[in-house]
């Protein structure tokens, strides 16, 4: 058996694999949010193609699927942080809504910013938002 050199030397602490890192926990965050996200726009593509909803729904259907998914990332986020649980939902809402503006500007450059371009990234950012609030208020009863 190996024995240590000295055994006033606090041990070596190994980081945190697996299930435990916080890379780990981003990944599980945004997955959840986005798999919400990709249900509801299924459930809302099968709603618009067997019932006569107006097709001008696309749309907000689309935008209240993608603020559910920051929603549950916002909330979820949150609550692994434990602390400051509305700024941890308002920062998640805000990497989905910069994410999407990237995306969109490498795609189609400047955005015109009308009602239309500025929907879904205030849906993002409110929903992350509405996540860190509920957590916060669960957190308080």
């Amino acid at each position: 058996m190996a024995k240590s050199i000295s055994p006033n030397l606090p041990r070596r602490r190994s980081r945190p694999r697996g299930q435990n890192a916080p890379a780990w926990m981003l990944v599980q965050i945004f997955a959840a949010g986005v798999g919400l996200c990709l249900l509801l726009l299924a459930l809302a593509a099968f709603f618009l193609t067997h019932t006569p909803l107006p097709l001008h729904l696309v749309r907000p259907m689309a935008c209240l699927a993608a603020s559910a998914g920051a929603a549950v990332s916002g909330f979820l986020l949150a609550g692994k942080i434990g602390r400051q649980r509305f700024v941890c939902g308002l920062i998640c809402g805000t990497f989905y809504a910069l994410c999407l503006l990237a995306a969109a500007f490498f795609v189609h450059g400047v955005p015109s910013w009308t009602r239309s371009d500025a929907m879904l990234p205030l849906a993002l950012l409110l929903g992350g938002t509405l996540g860190g609030a509920l957590s916060s208020i669960k957190e308080g009863h």
